[in-house]
C-alpha cells in the first residue's frame, strides 16, 4: 500500500466552512506558525491554505484533530496550482542550524523581509514552507500536546512572492494594532480555485447531512457547474462516520 495518496485533503471544523469553500473556493488566510530552532524559535504568520497527503485508510487521527468536514482534490490540481509539500525540520539538525544562522545574519544586516534584495525574498519564501518535524500541537481551549507534524504529509499553497500581500509577518509585527486586519484585507480577494473534475471526494460528518450538502451544491454551483457535474459530485460524498468505522 502506498504511503501517499493520489489526492490531497483539506479538513475543516464546520459544515458552514465546507459550504463556503464549495461556494467560493479556498480563501487565503494568515496562519500562525511556530518554528523551533536549536537555541530559539521563530513565530510567524503566513498566508496559506493547507492540505494533507494521507490515504483515507490512514486519516482517522487527522480527522479527529482537524475536523469532520473536508474536500479531497487531485494531485494534478495541486501541482497545476503550484502547491508544494512542507519542508519538515528537526530543531537540532544541521539543516535547521544553517537556516537559523542565515535568518539571524539577515536580521543583523537590518534587511527587511520585504526588501527588494532577491536573496532575502527567496529565503523568506522558503521559510513559508518550513515546519517542525515534531512539536507542540496547540488548539483553542485545549492543553498543548506533543505531536508529530510530519505524519500529516502537509502540502501548502502560499501566494507567489510577487503578490502585493506581505509574504510573512513576524509575530511582533502581526500583533501591532491594525496589522492583523490589514493582513486580512490584503488577501481578501485571493482565491485558490477548483473545478468539479478536480474534486475526488467531499467529506461530511454523517449521513443525516447528505441531502443538505447535495442541495447546497445545486444552489451554490448551479450557475457554474453543469447538472451532470453536480450529479457526479453527489456520488463522491463520504462521511467521517464511514471513514472512522469502515475504512
Amino acid at each position: 500500500m502506498s504511503l501517499s495518496s493520489n489526492s490531497i485533503i483539506h479538513l475543516t471544523k464546520t459544515r458552514e466552512a465546507l459550504e463556503g469553500i464549495l461556494t467560493d473556493n479556498f480563501r487565503i488566510k494568515y496562519c500562525k506558525e511556530t518554528i523551533r530552532w536549536k537555541k530559539g524559535k521563530s513565530v510567524i504568520h503566513v498566508p496559506m491554505v493547507s492540505f494533507c497527503d494521507i490515504p483515507l485508510s490512514q486519516i482517522k487521527d487527522h480527522i479527529s484533530n482537524y475536523g469532520f468536514y473536508g474536500i479531497g482534490l487531485t494531485r494534478e490540481w495541486a501541482i497545476r496550482n503550484f502547491l508544494n509539500p512542507v519542508l519538515y525540520i528537526e530543531p537540532n539538525s544541521n539543516l535547521a542550524h544553517s537556516f537559523e544562522q542565515a535568518i539571524l545574519q539577515i536580521a543583523e544586516m537590518g534587511v527587511s523581509v520585504d526588501a527588494k534584495r532577491e536573496t532575502v525574498r527567496r529565503l523568506a519564501d522558503v521559510t513559508r514552507y518550513i515546519k517542525n518535524y515534531e512539536g507542540l500541537l496547540e488548539r483553542k481551549n485545549e492543553p498543548g500536546r506533543t505531536y508529530r507534524f510530519s505524519d500529516e504529509r502537509e502540502w501548502r499553497y502560499v501566494p507567489e512572492v510577487e503578490h502585493e500581500c506581505k509574504m510573512l509577518y513576524l509575530a511582533s509585527e502581526f500583533n501591532k494594532d491594525g496589522a492583523a486586519d490589514a493582513a486580512t484585507d490584503s488577501v481578501a480577494e485571493l482565491r485558490l480555485s477548483f473545478e468539479p473534475d478536480d474534486i475526488k471526494y467531499i467529506i461530511i460528518k454523517n449521513d443525516s447531512e447528505i441531502s443538505d450538502i447535495i442541495n447546497h451544491l445545486r444552489k451554490a454551483k448551479g450557475a457554474n457547474f453543469t447538472l451532470s457535474s453536480i450529479e457526479r459530485l453527489t456520488t463522491r460524498i463520504l462521511t467521517s462516520e464511514q471513514i472512522l468505522t469502515d475504512i
